[in-house]
């Protein structure tokens, strides 16, 4: 498929999304990301990693929210006096020496050069990312091959490689080191290829990828963040490379992922075998790696994927202050709480609150999908969108309240283009779909998971989908999951029960362990498979014949908050 999505500039956001983007926009002007704070900020040993993520996240939401940002040029211009000698960020190791947290915080630095100089065209970043790559990352050719991945001598002196450190970051995030992140790299590297086309950098590239793929992911826990970064990195060089075999290599290390490392509620183990949180920054790379493995495969099944990630665990996550914070490992059988899903850690400042700004900016730009007179609509939210085709453009006014009801109306605003095709993506939970043109039916069966309508539209057309949504329930089942418990859906929504501690008065460490040690057996409220729901308003919906009330985890009328914590997961009595 040679599909590509629709540019930033010509698509206005509307509705839910355009309040979420917004929200975590302005969380990134707050105190931990001025430029006063940014570059003194990380105490971890992560160079480059905070100014990279925030960097990235301010140029992409600019774009995507038609918003100037408050500090994004004073940081760029600032970046050049936190430099060393060499061009790059923290300290000069000595020579055959490399720290994977280095590379994975340079990855996001290197990303938001290019994605800056993608945008602005100016030559300060190219600059800038030039002697990074010259000096930084070359010199590391021929010993990411030595990385070490050997479960049994892994953590054995060495005189390469200076591995991930046990941190602890707040005193709720319990220590950690995040294994593998050598290989987030991969992602700012072939970025960065995209850009400068150097034949040394795409062979460290290869070097990287070839070690990557030798790893036993789940022998070394490692981190799925970094491997979900990694299979980012791996797609944008198929793009580039045009070789199949990337693409397979991606394909079976998302496959691997979803199989292993997926919880109840969509969200992520942060580590292999390790379930004991979501980590944001992870379910966003899922969710772009979801959606870009559909546009590569032409498999919807993906594109389902993608919408489950994006309404239940990325909603999820963001917090009604704009942040994003970890949550438990829903259904974990090595959960302590495997029927619940409720925050750990409300907000993690230092990475995911960031990260959040791509995720938004590509949830935007990821509405239409173009491909020659064709236009993709794989995800439904309000908004102005102006549509190029090879002969003319199409402007389209999109209203839905999806997914909160199936009902999708694209109105023709302006037309100057001959025919062409729009295809509707239509879910794997969609029920009795109907589509109509100027109130005229038409009769449609979807191909690879979409509706389609070829023909030459005119100014004041209007196309009608309605998806039929509705209730259904499905057993817990993830390989590492829980069993005997079902969940209930609303279309691709997860419907949960809200829980109420035995407290009100709810500090950090007594709601850190609230999951841990005060769920009882009373807590857990069975209902039964076939159970009926009535709807009680957009997000709410009862059970008939009692008084338990399921809602959904994405309606910006209810996000999350520190006390938030909900039953997912029903045992049938």
């Amino acid at each position: 498929m040679g599909l590509d999505c629709i540019n930033f500039a010509d698509i206005d956001i509307k509705g839910d999304l355009a309040v979420r983007s917004g929200r975590n926009f302005a969380r990134l002007e707050g105190k931990w990301y001025r430029p006063e704070e940014v570059f003194r900020a990380d105490s971890h040993g992560w160079p480059a990693d905070w100014e990279g993520r925030l960097l990235l996240a301010l140029t992409l939401l600019e774009q995507s929210t038609h918003r100037t940002s408050a500090y994004l040029e004073e940081i760029l211009s600032l970046v050049p006096e936190y430099l060393n000698e060499k061009g790059y960020f923290g300290p000069i190791l000595p020579r055959g020496v490399f720290d994977e947290q280095h590379y994975a915080g340079h990855s996001w630095m290197f990303r938001a050069l290019t994605e800056y100089w993608n945008y602005k065209k100016d030559p300060r970043s190219r600059s800038l990312l030039e002697r990074m790559v010259k000096n930084f990352l070359l010199p590391a050719k021929g010993n990411f091959s030595r990385y070490p991945i050997d479960p049994g001598t892994r953590f054995q002196k060495q005189d390469v490689w200076i591995l991930s450190k046990l941190q602890t970051k707040t005193k709720h995030h319990a220590e950690t080191s995040d294994a593998g992140c050598a290989f987030i790299m991969l992602d700012g590297a072939t970025a960065a290829y995209g850009l400068l086309r150097w034949p040394e950098l795409r062979e460290v590239i290869e070097e990287m990828i070839a070690r990557f793929m030798e790893m036993d992911l789940e022998a070394l826990q490692i981190q799925t963040h970094a491997t979900l970064s990694a299979t980012r990195g791996i797609l944008r060089f198929y793009e580039q490379t045009g070789e199949r075999r990337f693409l397979d290599m991606a394909v079976r290390r998302y496959g691997l992922y979803r199989k292993k490392a997926w919880t109840e509620a969509y969200g992520n183990y942060n580590w292999f075998g390790a379930p004991r949180w979501t980590e944001p920054c992870a379910i966003i790379d899922s969710f772009m790696v979801a959606v870009q493995l559909w546009k590569h495969t032409g498999d919807a099944s993906y594109l389902n994927d993608a919408h489950l990630i994006y309404y239940n665990a990325l909603s999820h996550g963001n917090r009604i202050n704009g942040s994003f914070g970890t949550d438990r490992c829903c259904g974990a059988r090595a959960s302590e709480a495997p029927l619940f899903l409720s925050p750990v850690n409300y907000e993690t400042y230092w990475c995911c609150s960031m990260r959040g700004g791509e995720g938004f900016s590509r949830a935007i730009a990821y509405n239409f999908f173009l491909d020659g007179n064709a236009v993709f609509v794989p995800f439904y939210n309000s908004c102005t969108a102006r549509l190029n085709f090879p002969e003319g453009k199409l402007t389209v006014r999109e209203s839905t309240h999806y997914p909160f009801d199936g009902l999708v109306r694209l109105t023709v605003a302006e037309s100057s283009c001959g025919p062409i095709s729009i295809r509707l993506f239509v879910p794997a939970w969609s029920e009795a779909v109907s589509l109509a043109v100027n109130g005229e039916p038409l009769t449609q069966k979807p191909e690879n998971g979409f509706l389609s309508v070829n023909r030459e539209f005119r100014t004041g057309d209007v196309l009608e989908m309605n998806l039929g949504l509705g209730f259904r329930s499905e057993e817990a089942g993830f390989e590492n999951s829980v069993r005997g418990y079902h969940k209930f859906f609303y279309g691709p929504m997860l419907l949960g029960r809200k829980a109420k501690p035995e407290t009100d008065s709810l500090d950090g460490n007594r709601f850190e362990n609230y999951a841990e040690s005060r769920y009882k057996a009373s807590d857990v409220v069975p209902i039964p498979k076939n159970a009926r729901l009535g709807r009680l308003g957009e997000h709410e919906f009862r059970v008939c014949g009692s008084d338990i009330v399921l809602s959904s985890l994405c309606s910006v009328r209810d996000m999350t908050r520190e006390d938030t914590i909900r039953q997912m997961l029903f045992p049938e009595k």
